[in-house]
């Protein structure tokens, strides 16, 4: 069973709009969890193109970039402890973004990866950003994500879809340790496509499953189930408004590690139409050696 913890959160920015909402929410997260801050940025050959310093800084070189760079994070750092009170550690590196952060979040054991869907990409209106697409796929832990639109901090009603994936109960243990901690309710909904009749039954005895590890470890819990699903992405987002949710707790797609790169269809037009934060979560490895029946270790 894949657990929660957030002893080690990384928050990476490239000092857009986005990424400062997503300090904002990591750093709340740290507080609230007692945990500590990693706060990343990577220098890329395409970081002089950007002017994101006031006043505007020229560089030169990569040496220049770093301690200009380092300097701005400091800054932050000394904003965050002042405004939440946890300890963080600003690193600067060089090269690939998505290599350097996985590759940091696997020396350091990284339990949260926090970050904002756009950053620089021109595709920005449509796609989540390559940077953070690529992070999602590779993550050795769980990534939090989210928009502009994400202001809200603190999560009190967290949405927990569940389809018939073989993988989609990984996340019910993790959502539901997040949930007790911020004592949040949860809906757990179930989403049939109109050619899955056969498999409603099913389908209510995994969502009993989860009301009853709900039970078991104390949080509140609702579900409902929904057929004829068209698109599952969509039906999503749309229970998510309806119920007022503030978080979206997801699988990334198992098939997405045969590339490297893609996420799978569900996921990546969930975070980026989701106006809540978006919490995903990697398929364990091995799940053969988990206990479908009763959701064991709940």
């Amino acid at each position: 069973m894949i657990h929660l913890n957030t002893n080690k959160i990384i928050i990476t920015t490239d000092f857009s709009e986005t990424s400062f909402l997503a300090i904002k929410h990591g750093a709340f997260l740290a507080q609230f969890t007692k945990g500590e801050v990693y706060l990343v940025h990577v220098i890329t050959k395409h970081w002089e193109k950007f002017n994101v310093f006031t006043p505007s800084i020229t560089l030169d070189n990569v040496e220049k970039a770093s301690d200009a760079v380092q300097k701005k994070l400091e800054e932050l750092a000394s904003d965050i402890k002042k405004d939440y009170g946890v300890k963080v550690t600003t690193v600067v590196n060089s090269g690939n973004p998505t290599t350097e952060i996985v590759k940091f979040a696997t020396e350091i054991k990284a339990d949260l990866i926090v970050m904002g869907t756009h950053g620089y990409s021109s595709w920005e209106d449509l796609t989540i950003g390559s940077n953070a697409l690529k992070v999602l796929t590779k993550s050795p832990c769980p990534v939090l994500t989210m928009s502009q639109q994400a202001e809200t901090l603190g999560y009190h009603k967290i949405i927990l879809p569940i389809d018939t994936s073989e993988h989609s109960r990984h996340k019910v243990v993790l959502t539901l340790e997040l949930a007790k901690q911020f004592v949040a309710h949860v809906y757990a909904v179930g989403l049939l496509a109109d050619d899955e009749a056969s498999k409603k039954h099913a389908m209510e005895v995994m969502l009993h499953q989860v009301e009853v590890a709900a039970k078991d470890k104390g949080v509140a819990c609702s579900t409902e189930l929904i057929e004829n699903v068209k698109n599952r992405a969509v039906a999503t987002v749309n229970y998510c408004e309806k119920v007022g949710g503030d978080l979206i707790s997801i699988m990334t797609d198992q098939d997405a590690e045969l590339s490297g790169f893609f996420l799978g269809p569900y996921a990546l037009q969930v975070i980026h139409h989701s106006k809540v934060p978006v919490l995903s979560v990697k398929p364990e490895e091995h799940p053969e050696n988990v206990s479908w029946t009763m959701l064991s270790g709940t």
